[in-house]
């Protein structure tokens, strides 16, 4: 039987759940000016947030405990790529400093790294970035979950066999005609026509 919660179906569901967050989560860090972690750092929280999502998927997810589960990864979102940004190492020994001038952002295998890390205070527009991603997502997978789970009810619906109509026929009962049976039969009355039948009507009869 289907079911969205459990199988492929809702192995589906948390993937999509995970990527959204995910990729909303990117896309609103790196608008707000924040750093974007290598691929392997996303690949784990990605992983990470799959966990998760396949945990909830269990259940339908509606607007509250959508909002809980977008908020919750949104957060730890941000709170690892502000550490991968902490962890970029400086290009030069000094910290940056060399001659005189200040050392460019580095580049390199942490992929777009700042070399410095993020503040520890949200900003106003990392937090709205992340709220607006936050409710996006929401209201992309909450409409796509009551789709889901829609389908999936009409399809294991209950098959409604009507039984078959006939038209109903009243039989009357249409009294006999009721012959009259002769009060006193007399067999030793000889018949009308032809020969006498025994020697006893024959004897009556003369």
């Amino acid at each position: 039987m289907l079911t969205p919660s459990s199988g492929a179906v809702g192995l589906g569901r948390a993937l999509l759940w995970a990527s959204v967050v995910l990729g909303l989560a990117l896309t609103a860090h790196s608008e707000a000016g924040g750093h974007v972690p290598p691929v392997a750092a996303i690949a784990l929280l990605g992983a990470l947030l799959l966990a998760v999502a396949a945990g909830a998927v269990r259940r339908q997810i509606r607007w509250p405990g959508g909002l809980a589960l977008a908020g919750l990864g949104q957060l730890a979102a941000h709170q690892a790529f502000s550490w991968f940004a902490g962890a970029c190492p400086s290009p030069l020994p000094d910290g940056g400093v060399a001659h005189g001038h200040l050392a460019g952002p580095a580049a390199g295998v942490y992929g777009s790294c700042a070399g410095a890390a993020e503040p520890a205070v949200l900003a106003p527009e990392m937090v709205a970035w992340h709220v607006l991603a936050t409710v996006a997502a929401v209201a992309l997978l909450v409409g796509v979950e009551r789709g889901v789970w829609l389908l999936a009810a009409w399809l294991v619906r209950p098959l409604a066999v009507e039984p078959l109509r006939l038209p109903v026929v009243r039989r009357a009962l249409v009294p006999a005609a009721l012959r009259a049976l002769p009060a006193r039969v007399d067999v030793h009355v000889a018949p009308g026509r032809g020969p006498p039948s025994s020697v006893l009507v024959m004897r009556l009869a003369v």
